[in-house]
């Protein structure tokens, strides 16, 4: 279950995105946090059989997102909005390595941060889950309405 102490932190994080979209658009908030940054923002759908569900690198002149192109909906959103949490949040670019490796907090961060947005653009997730889905909401600290 998610901790207070990642719950205050994603919540620090969700408070520094520019206003939500209405209706909801993934790309009209992607292209307002690039605006707000004065960076580019580009979102990726790859199919990569070995890619995670998603992954944020800096090229160097870009904050790029790829994600698998199979995730669709909710879903999409979801992997997009972890990967933006790393990257306000500026996870492992002390490392300095292209794609960052996360710890287990930050991933847990960046899962209740997706969350949280998701919740406060009324976005919740397909009723539909099966036994496996719904433990994996449970492990990484997702949380429904």
């Amino acid at each position: 279950m998610t901790s207070k102490y990642t719950r205050a932190i994603a919540g620090r994080l969700v408070a520094r995105l520019p206003d939500l979209p209405k209706p909801w658009d993934i790309e009209t908030l992607c292209r307002d946090i690039a605006e707000a940054r004065g960076r580019p923002l580009t979102v990726h759908a790859v199919r990569l059989r070995g890619l995670p569900s998603g992954l944020w690198y800096d090229d160097g002149t870009h904050d790029r997102i790829i994600h698998r192109a199979s995730a669709t909906g909710y879903y999409r959103d979801h992997i997009i909005l972890h990967e933006i949490c790393h990257l306000l949040a500026g996870h492992g670019t002390a490392r300095r390595d292209m794609a960052r490796v996360c710890n287990s907090i930050e991933e847990e961060i960046a899962e209740t941060f997706a969350s949280m947005v998701l919740k406060a653009a009324g976005q919740l997730p397909p009723p539909d889950l099966s036994a496996t889905e719904r433990r994996a909401e449970e492990l990484l600290g997702a949380f429904r309405a």
